[in-house]
């Protein structure tokens, strides 16, 4: 399933937590606020790192053949700004409504992700790119 697709499935989920279960709402001194700036924040960091792989004509589709690395951009500091993205997304959701159920998605997306899809990927781009790639691992975080 795509990273995308999953975190909109997972934010489904946390309605429908919501909806069937319902827990107490957690006020959250300047949640508007707080809950923009993940969103914008996470928005930019998946934009700018779709548009670097893009621009740089490599595939986006997780588990794609990587045709180049790409260290410009999101990506000079961090190796997967795409996701990243929508893990901030996903915590402004939870900013927003101040509800507890919305704790899942993040934590759910970030486990899939980090222990599952992107040791695959890393195993792919070692495979596909060698030496550059491990240099650039050893250089810029997973995450940040």
């Amino acid at each position: 399933m795509p990273p995308p697709i999953l975190m909109l499935v997972l934010l489904l989920l946390g309605v429908l937590l919501t909806a069937v279960a319902p827990i107490a709402f957690i006020p959250v001194p300047f949640h508007g606020p707080v809950a923009a700036l993940f969103i914008l924040v996470g928005l930019g960091f998946s934009a700018a790192g779709f548009f670097s792989f893009k621009s740089r004509g490599t595939p986006v589709r997780p588990g794609a053949e990587p045709t180049k690395l790409v260290l410009s951009g999101p990506y000079r500091i961090t190796r997967n700004p795409m996701y990243l993205g929508l893990l901030l997304i996903s915590i402004g959701c939870f900013f927003a409504l101040e509800c507890l159920w919305f704790v899942v998605p993040p934590v759910i997306f970030f486990w899939l992700i980090n222990f599952r899809l992107i040791p695959f990927e890393e195993e792919l781009m070692k495979e596909h790119l060698g030496a550059e790639y491990e240099a650039y691992r050893q250089r810029v975080r997973r995450w940040l």
